[in-house]
């Protein structure tokens, strides 16, 4: 009867142990509108301006997707700090006429945030509200981060913006990340991503 008690208090730890476990393994998806979407196509940008110069800046571009049957599913987001050149910590969110500080950036000539659909006829850029946060363990591996960032519609910019919020977009992904450095104004062979980067770009424009 003491064994079989021991047995059953063993199996109920295991249980536990792995139940609690499992609650805590990172799930790589994003959620919009609703819809849950399994993010298994990701790249990093880092985009490099000035390079060189005292206001040398670095912009750190993630193209998170979900490619399923043919269609494809993006979120791009732009991360940023005028005054750091590395990547790592909290970035919150910002609307278009803000002053460009440590932030998820919403639109650039060269970066952008939001969500491009799968029918390709709808892209949204991001406003105020929410954040991202990045980490990048000794192993290499990223942890990022991102909750309650609004999407939505510029009908203008320039100081007179105005912004229409759509919806918003939360989403985590933990694992390794393809990286590759864009040097702005460089003679370079485009990548794959930077490809896809521009055709996002196209839709906005």
């Amino acid at each position: 009867m003491k064994k079989n008690a021991i047995l059953i208090f063993g199996l109920f730890a295991m249980l536990t142990m792995f139940s609690c476990s499992k609650d805590k393994d990172p799930v790589n998806t994003f959620t919009y509108d609703g819809e849950e979407y399994f993010i298994n196509d990701v790249y990093l940008i880092e985009e490099v301006f000035g390079k060189g110069t005292a206001e040398e800046m670095h912009v750190f571009q993630f193209m998170f997707g979900n490619i399923k049957n043919g269609d494809t599913t993006m979120v791009p987001l732009a991360v940023l700090d005028p005054d750091v050149k590395t990547l790592g910590g909290n970035y919150p969110s910002i609307g278009y006429t803000d002053e460009t500080e440590r932030c998820l950036y919403p639109f650039g000539l060269f970066f952008l945030s939001g969500i491009s659909l799968e029918n390709g006829d709808y892209y949204y850029l991001t406003g105020e509200g929410g954040s991202v946060d990045v980490e990048i363990g000794s192993d290499g591996i990223y942890s990022v981060s991102f909750s309650d960032v609004s999407v939505g519609e510029y009908e203008s910019f320039g100081d007179n913006a105005t912004y229409t919020e759509i919806g918003v977009i939360s989403g985590s992904y933990e694992g390794v990340i393809h990286k590759e450095v864009e040097v702005v104004g460089a003679d370079k062979k485009s990548s794959v991503a930077r490809t896809r980067l521009n055709s996002l770009l196209e839709q906005v424009k």
